[in-house]
């Protein structure tokens, strides 16, 4: 699930790579350590928002929807199986089996639905900005062979994607859409053109790997195609967001946007507000860095 690049002009791609690691390592952990739903909230929003100014607009939709079935599974899943908590909402009788809805089963399942929406969200969004070039550069000195089997994986799946959608193009010229028929049809038409992209991957596998020999790749260190200077605009934004996490990490083991009794799960009390607030600046730091960039430019 791909929603594009982010431009080099733009500020956050013009940051240091381990800069912006840093950024999204904190990120994912914001979306780990809360569990009440007006933070779940606010998060989604600001990362969806974030997506919308580095991306194309019917991408990023494309994205949100794509997401959302993700989200409304988890939501069922949690309904269905969390049968306890209070405020009874509906009770249901199939035969032997009972189930009832609760207000905390809602409440819980819209969290942890949110919480892993946003997380697919910002890991498309961390693809953007950490291209295959930056991608090596911070995983090359440390381990070679596992950064070029993830620049090698990520590649493949946009060569896939590609792939997929220039045979659907070509059966549509032979009056054949994947599109059409029922769902037996549609699986079988489908069935063939993997067929076709396996074969394909399998032997560009065995030329790729044909070329890394010839190239003698691991009998030495590996140069760098491209270098990454610390910049003093790296420092301020890691500084600003390192801050800024810590404090609600602080915040966080002091009991603000966190229930340890699933049970007792509510809508949100006044310091969530104040928690999402600070965790909403987090979010847009990007943002602003582009306005303090742009403004700094004129």
């Amino acid at each position: 699930m791909q929603a594009g690049t982010v431009s080099e002009l733009e500020f956050f791609s013009q940051l240091h790579p381990l800069t912006v690691l840093c950024y999204f390592v904190q990120l994912f952990t914001m979306l780990l350590i809360f569990n009440h739903l007006v933070i779940s909230v606010g998060l989604v929003i600001c990362i969806v928002g974030v997506c919308y100014w580095y991306f194309d607009t019917e991408k990023v939709k494309t994205l949100v929807i794509g997401s959302s079935s993700l989200m409304a599974m988890i939501v069922l899943f949690n309904v269905l199986l969390n049968q306890s908590g209070r405020a009874v909402l509906l009770r249901l009788s199939i035969g032997p089996i009972k189930l009832q809805l609760t207000q905390t089963a809602i409440i819980y399942g819209l969290t942890m639905g949110l919480m892993l929406g946003g997380m697919v969200i910002t890991f498309v969004l961390f693809n953007g900005v950490v291209t295959a070039p930056k991608l090596n550069y911070l995983l090359f000195p440390i381990a070679p062979r596992l950064a070029m089997l993830m620049m090698i994986s990520l590649r493949f799946v946009d060569l896939f994607i590609q792939k997929m959608r220039r045979l659907a193009i070509y059966q549509k010229t032979k009056n054949i859409n994947v599109a059409e028929g029922n769902f037996y049809q549609r699986l079988k038409k489908v069935g063939q053109l993997l067929r076709i992209i396996l074969i394909d991957a399998i032997s560009g596998a065995m030329e790729t790997a044909t070329l890394m020999e010839a190239r003698g790749f691991g009998a030495h260190r590996r140069s760098q195609y491209q270098y990454f200077r610390f910049h003093i605009m790296d420092g301020v934004f890691l500084g600003l967001t390192m801050v800024i996490f810590c404090t609600s990490v602080y915040l966080r083991f002091q009991g603000w946007g966190w229930t340890s009794d699933v049970t007792d799960l509510n809508w949100g009390v006044v310091q969530d507000w104040w928690l999402l607030g600070l965790n909403s600046l987090f979010c847009l730091m990007p943002l602003f860095g582009e306005g303090a960039y742009r403004l700094c430019e004129n």
